[in-house]
């Protein structure tokens, strides 16, 4: 992170902290001194996610047919566009508040390790975000999906590697389904340093799986870049039905 990312993260620390009321992310209600982001009752109201495995996806041939083992595939809680808590996520990435994904990542870690899940969890290697193409990152200013990566590395002690590059900018996926997508995104992404990931158990990380399209071309893009991951796994904040 550069002097000027730096500068300009705590000067939005500074105007949360000191000149803004801190209200919920999900009821709009202030927060006391030890709540954050999200107040304790609506986390405690969370939707949290019960499906798992390739029936997160849309197409679960996508992951059936995947060119690696495929690890965990688990999504934190259920994402509905139209309900309160959809902007946790909307508000991290369209408001400037990539800490409140970092922290949501954390705790989303920290729901991992008391799952059935958690000894697949603690083996990961490695976090890849989905990568963004460097003119949407430019014009937002953060990648969501390295937030959310960054969150859960420092709960469960996992680097967050850049091995996933985005190629070119696609057009929006709002309202197609996974076939559309998966044309819209075709090409899109790539792996460099591949030697870097050989035997390693990775976990592509994004926000939200609403077909699973993206993730499923981030993950076949590792393998025709020449990647040779022991496993694949899934990790994303949210996830539709």
């Amino acid at each position: 992170m550069g002097l000027v990312d730096i500068i300009k993260r705590e000067a939005r620390l500074w105007c949360d902290t000191c000149l803004l009321p801190r209200t919920c992310a999900v009821c709009g209600n202030l927060l006391t001194e030890k709540e954050e982001d999200v107040c304790f009752g609506c986390m405690a109201s969370l939707p949290r996610h019960r499906l798992t495995g390739p029936e997160l996806f849309e197409n679960p041939a996508a992951l059936t047919n995947a060119p690696f083992p495929v690890g965990i595939v688990r999504a934190w809680y259920s994402y509905n566009p139209s309900d309160e808590y959809a902007s946790i996520i909307r508000k991290g990435k369209y408001d400037d508040r990539p800490a409140m994904l970092r922290r949501m990542g954390a705790i989303f870690a920290r729901d991992l390790l008391m799952s059935s899940d958690s000894q697949a969890v603690k083996g990961l290697d490695v976090l890849l975000p989905m990568p963004m193409y460097v003119l949407k990152r430019m014009r937002r200013g953060y990648n969501q999906s390295c937030e959310i990566a960054a969150g859960i590395g420092d709960v469960l002690d996992i680097p967050v590697g850049d091995n996933l590059v985005a190629l070119r900018g696609h057009g929006t996926q709002t309202r197609l389904g996974f076939r559309e997508r998966s044309v819209n995104i075709r090409g899109c992404y790539a792996c460099r340093n591949v030697e870097e990931l050989e035997g390693l158990d990775v976990a592509i990380v994004d926000d939200v799986i609403t077909t699973g399209a993206s993730m499923s071309e981030a993950m076949f893009a590792l393998a025709w870049s020449g990647a040779k991951p022991a496993s694949v796994s899934f990790l994303a904040l949210g996830a539709t039905v």
